[in-house]
């Protein structure tokens, strides 16, 4: 507590969140303190008022900048756009083969993946209810398709648990849901529970838990046929001589729990994960492409703001070459035809829209 007294921002708690409870805390987190709700975008935006003749600057050209300097130019207003990288988007970036990044700190990163493959460093899915950001897309012409948030076939890894050696995540769950469905159900079998379900219910119940545990009669969960179709097999079923399928072998649930991959067992039946999301066909960058392709004459790239003043009548941002220039470059003074009626947005070029 003391440390966030101190100063500690919002993106630094729900990081620490993340880090200790996994994606699904932190995403609680975030819809408790506000950052993430359903949008209320109900359509095309629509600002309203007569700028007079008024301008405004923006610093950074991520989604939210290009968002506003799209909207506010369709408004009338005269718009400037800063950009300290050489391309537009903010997070909302995409690496492919060939790309080459240098991190802070002189790092640099040479991408060396086939043709076709890439990485989104930032946002990767668009929920959908993200309403705004959909609209935009089928606006800008910027393809979608399906993002497969919850994939039974894959790893789920941790260097501390199984020797450092990947379990599939069908495995894991199936295994973890059947061991802690026989434990619940030999409780109620053995009437452990009379204080909290009747006759009736607990009759139900370990019925239901037979079902979704995929029980034996004696209540366990066990190698069998039954629990291999859900958890996958040792070999699978095929035809002709010998294509009978043999079972596979279960992870106990000691070592499921000492393991700790239940973590990531729920997060895709987060609302915010849960089907249908998608994702920009090609790499995320592309929604990126699709805004700047919209305002790109508003852009100056390669543009690091190193002062800004401000008075009644107006605001000027100077900036130098991103790439090392010295040289100073005030940006056109922001003015208005009165006080009132200047403007001056300040976007963080790691600011966007929710992804």
């Amino acid at each position: 507590m003391s440390e966030i007294s101190k100063g500690m921002s919002r993106r630094d708690l729900l990081a620490m969140v993340g880090f200790a409870a996994g994606a699904s805390a932190m995403y609680s987190a975030m819809s408790g303190m506000g950052y993430a709700a359903p949008s209320t975008y109900t359509g095309p935006i629509k600002l309203e008022g007569d700028p007079k003749g008024a301008s405004v600057l923006i610093l950074g050209a991520g989604l939210a900048g290009m968002t506003a300097a799209l909207e506010l130019r369709n408004a009338g207003y005269k718009v400037q756009v800063l950009e300290y990288r050489e391309k537009a988007g903010g997070r909302c970036w995409t690496l492919r083969g060939g790309d080459v990044y240098t991190e802070l700190g002189g790092f640099k990163q040479e991408v060396k993946f086939a043709e076709g493959n890439y990485l989104n460093p930032g946002p990767w899915r668009i929920p959908s209810d993200h309403y705004a950001v959909l609209d935009y897309c089928k606006r800008f012409g910027v393809k979608l398709e399906p993002f497969v948030q919850q994939n039974y076939n894959a790893y789920l890894h941790s260097t501390e648990a199984f020797g450092g050696k990947p379990q599939r995540f069908k495995e894991i769950q199936s295994d973890y849901r059947g061991q802690i469905a026989e434990l619940l159900a030999k409780a109620v079998n053995q009437s452990k529970l009379d204080e909290l379900v009747n006759d009736e219910d607990a009759e139900l119940l370990v019925e239901s838990l037979k079902r979704y545990g995929v029980l034996n009669d004696d209540l366990a969960y066990v190698k069998s046929d039954a629990t291999s179709t859900y958890r996958g097999w040792e070999k699978d079923p095929g035809g002709g001589v010998g294509a009978a399928p043999v079972a596979s072998d279960i992870i106990s649930l000691k070592d499921i729990l000492q393991g700790r991959l239940w973590n990531d067992l729920i997060t895709g039946e987060s609302i915010d994960h849960q089907a249908a999301i998608f994702e920009p066909v090609g790499g995320m960058d592309m929604i990126a492409q699709g805004f700047e392709k919209e305002v790109k004459d508003l852009i100056t790239y390669n543009a690091k703001v190193i002062k800004i003043e401000g008075g009644d009548t107006g605001v000027t941002a100077t900036y130098v070459d991103a790439n090392g220039g010295t040289e100073e470059k005030p940006s056109a003074r922001i003015t208005a035809s009165a006080p009132s009626r200047s403007r001056f947005w300040a976007r963080s070029t790691t600011t966007s829209v929710p992804i």
